[in-house]
């Protein structure tokens, strides 16, 4: 809070400061025109940060043109007789601080192109002492001010290179430190993990050929748990490879709509009556599909955890109204859990930022007279991958 109200503070004063000046002290329009333009451009970009981010190469660039031309065209006026009059004094001390704000913003924000912008506000900067050099200075002189005043420039601009740099090493420090938390993650579900759902699937294979003889139930049981294991075992590895090499992520093969059926055929059994209306959905691109598919995978889950009293489920998936649209409705009772949101970026609340961001929508809450639905739209205009 004490950094925006310092930061609205400087933003005012730079563009009050110059135009009170204007007004109050008498001096020549083209002494004036490029300190103004600077101040209350450094105070807009200010006041409008970090929006105005985009808008500072231009900015930069504006600026140094304005101070550039004045410059071209007050030398053939003549430069003083003398020292610089007392009323210029003023403009002199606002414009090349105000150009060195934006020799130094480019640098630092900008993009490697956009940077070469800082060079403009910076050669205004050691021109500029050009207007106030009196008659009768030599050359070399001459020279030797603009030298001198395009150190500033120089420093404004080595700072936000340096800062600039100091972020990427950041930046790659942290890119280095979760690359590192990625491979001991993927390295403990493979010792650990995959280990322990292996001794799953292998005792539960073990029990179908030793304990099933003659009873089909307690065959289709561990029928079951075996291929819930394989299919643990298989996600586990596609998330493994994924851990270790994020660039495929990609590129892993993920559910889509013409999964579901598969889906509510395993979730379905004696106790659980699961109908899946699938409408016409030959057209839907890829990316909603899988996301309509995780949806609905999690709403399926959420009822294993938080509704063991369900007996029917109702999944409901077509394109309608420009979108597609899924509702996924239960009639168990409702469990604490289930209104429970977190802001892991998991379950529910994160599927629910992943719908948004395809402008879609997704909501879930308790259903009468009893039971739980799930319901999420995500419009299909435009492209999708």
């Amino acid at each position: 809070m004490i950094i925006m109200n310092l930061r609205h503070l400087l933003a005012a004063a730079g563009i009050l400061v110059p135009l009170v000046g204007a007004m109050l002290v008498p001096a020549p329009v083209i002494d004036v025109i490029a300190p103004v333009m600077a101040c209350v451009t450094f105070g807009l970009v200010l006041a409008t940060w970090p929006r105005s981010r985009g808008l500072v190469p231009l900015a930069a660039i504006a600026t140094g043109s304005c101070s550039l031309v004045v410059t071209i065209v007050s030398l053939p006026a003549g430069r003083p007789a003398g020292e610089p009059m007392p009323e210029q004094a003023l403009w002199i001390l606002l414009e090349p601080p105000a150009l060195m704000v934006f020799a130094y913003l480019p640098v630092r924000w900008s993009s490697p192109r956009a940077a070469l912008g800082a060079c403009v506000p910076a050669l205004a900067i050691a021109l500029s002492v050009q207007r106030y050099m009196p008659q009768g200075e030599t050359a070399w002189a001459m020279i030797a001010g603009s030298l001198l005043w395009l150190l500033p420039g120089l420093a404004a601009g080595g700072v936000g290179l340096y800062q600039r740099h100091r972020e990427d090493e950041r930046r790659r420090a942290i890119a280095d430190a979760r690359r590192e938390q990625r491979l001991d993650l993927a390295s403990d579900l493979h010792d650990f993990v995959a280990h322990d759902v292996s001794e799953i699937v292998a005792r539960a294979q073990a029990a179908r050929m030793v304990l099933t003889a003659g009873d089909p139930r307690l065959d289709e049981a561990f029928t079951r748990i075996e291929q819930a294991g394989l299919r643990a075992l298989a996600s586990m590895d596609r998330t493994i490879h994924i851990l270790r090499d994020p660039g495929e992520a990609a590129r892993e093969p993920v559910g889509g709509i013409a999964d579901l059926p598969a889906v509510a055929e395993r979730f379905g059994d004696g106790r659980v009556e699961v109908r899946l209306d699938l409408g016409e959905v030959a057209g839907v691109p890829r990316e909603p599909g899988a996301v309509a598919y995780r949806v609905v995978i999690e709403a399926l889950t959420n009822i294993r955890r938080h509704a063991p009293t369900a007996s029917e489920v109702d999944i409901r998936v077509g394109v309608r109204g420009g979108g597609l649209h899924l509702t996924v409705a239960d009639d168990g009772d409702d469990a604490p859990g289930r209104a429970h949101r977190n802001h892991s970026g998991l379950g529910l609340p994160g599927l629910t930022e992943r719908v948004e961001s395809l402008r879609g929508t997704l909501t879930a809450g308790p259903r009468h007279p009893r039971g739980w639905t799930v319901d999420a739209h995500i419009p299909l205009e435009g492209k999708h991958p």
